[in-house]
Order: structure tokens, then sequence, then C-alpha cells
């Protein structure tokens, strides 16, 4: 058993003793989801590239050697010195546990994981495009051509299932069609590698009339009906595109645990309404 992944800001001595008092080390997940410290501002992460290192030299110290890290290809401004930024940044955390390592007689192992960006309805990205498959996979590439460490395991989310997702994350009623001609075709249980097919997917969507580059690969206008504004999830849409702003400003808005943002969430919680 593993835990599951972890606030690199938030991880804690005590929490780290508290997982050691369990015996058996097993890895730590973190996600830093960007490899720069502006791509993180863009996203909003609120997380530095020292709580990063700072929380792997204490789980190093602690006797952990074995750390997983996730990140994200394909965010909204993300150029190739992002990209490349992650590779830096693991290569940090390699230096990291030198200088910090109790342990070091078993290695280290980094696994490292890199999933394709999905922009998804009622965020600041719903009107980003994703970026196509063969640009994502060039982006894999090159950071794994950095990647020249034995301690580094690196692997990436194939596209085609990511692509669907964005699909149906921003479809509108014309994929109803599309869904039922896939389950004609075969298609079941497509969150399983072994089980999914994308070609019948594909075969459904020309069937349909469908084309999937509609909703993914097409940046959504500000000022376009969404198939999902009639959806009322309390966020309002103004405030969406103020935080799509200031994410291109690489603005950072607080967590609203440490005080309200105005998004107007809150009205679903009381009976007021945020200024937002």
């Amino acid at each position: 058993l593993s835990v599951p992944s972890l606030r690199a800001d938030n991880f804690s001595r005590d929490l780290m003793e508290r997982l050691q008092a369990g015996g058996r080390k097993s890895s730590l997940t973190f996600a830093p989801e960007a490899g720069t410290q502006r791509l993180r501002d863009v996203i909003n992460k609120n997380l530095t590239e020292d709580e990063i290192l700072t929380t792997c030299a204490n789980a190093f110290s602690g006797g952990w050697n074995n750390v997983k890290l996730y990140f994200m290809l394909g965010l909204p401004t993300e150029t190739d010195e992002d990209v490349l930024g992650i590779a830096e940044l693991v290569y940090k955390v390699i230096l990291t546990w030198k200088e910090q390592a109790v342990n070091k007689k078993r290695g280290l192992r980094v696994h490292v994981a890199t999933a394709y960006f999905v922009p998804k309805p009622h965020t600041p990205f719903q009107w980003e495009k994703q970026i196509t498959p063969q640009e994502y996979l060039r982006r894999c590439h090159l950071l794994k051509s950095h990647f020249y460490s034995k301690s580094i395991e690196y692997d990436y989310h194939a596209p085609d299932l990511s692509r669907l997702e964005a699909v149906f994350a921003r479809g509108d009623r014309r994929l109803g069609a599309v869904i039922e001609e896939a389950v004609k075709n075969g298609a079941r249980l497509d969150g399983w590698d072994e089980y999914f097919d994308y070609a019948k997917w594909q075969d459904a969507f020309r069937k349909c009339g469908v084309d999937a580059d509609f909703y993914t690969v097409r940046g959504y206008g500000e000022d376009e009906l969404l198939p999902w504004d009639t959806i009322d999830v309390g966020v309002t849409k103004k405030f969406l595109k103020q935080e799509r702003k200031r994410a291109y400003e690489s603005k950072i808005t607080p967590d609203c645990r440490h005080g309200c943002a105005g998004c107007g969430a809150e009205r679903l919680l009381r009976e007021v309404t945020c200024d937002a």
C-alpha cells in the first residue's frame, strides 16, 4: 500500500512520523503540476520551488528514498522552457537527496509522471484549447530526452483517453449519439487500458458526423454560449473570466480557506450573495 498524493506545502514532521510508525516506507507522492514558478502561478498552484525541495529534504532526511512527482503538459501558456523546467526541478530533487538522505545504500528512485491537460467546465480554463496529441507527445519526448539519471523513471499518459475526456468534458447533446454508436461498436470499460479501443470511438464520431476537434483543439470564445452554462454550480462566469485574466498575468489568488475570493459559491451555503 502507498499513501495518496500529499500537499508539498503541508508535509509536516508530525505527518512524516505518523507515516513512519506504520513500518514499511512506501513512496511519497507530490504534484507540483508544472516545472517553473511562472507556470505554477498561472494555474494558481500556490506552491514554490523552495516548498517542494524543503518537503523532499524532510522526506529524505526521514529515511525515504522513493518519491513520485506528477506534472501536466499542455497547460495554458506553456512553452518548451516550462517543459524543461520539469527536468531541472527533478535534478534539484536528486541533488537534495544527495545532501539530505540518511539511507543512501538503497539508492534514490524518482518516478516522474506527466498527464495531458484537459480543460474543464466551471474553471478559469474552460475556454482554453487542448494541445493536439502530436504536440503533447512532442513535449513528452522533449522532456524524456533530458532525463539522464538512472534514478529517474519517467512515464506519460497516452493521449487518446485524455482526448476523449476533453470531448466529453466540454461536449454537448450531439455526443449522445456518439456514445450510443460506440457502445454498439463494442466500447466497454474504457477506463481500463486492456479494454480501451480508441478506434471504436473514432468510428463512432465518423458515423455520427461529429468532429472531436470541435471540442478539443478549438478554443472557446468568452462570449460563446457554452453547453454547461445552464448548470449552476455557484461560481459565476464573471469570476471565472477574472481568474482567467489573472492567470495570464501570473497573479495568484489566495486559497479561499484564508479569505473569500467572491466567486459566488458562498450563496449555496448561506442565504447571501458574494460580490463577484
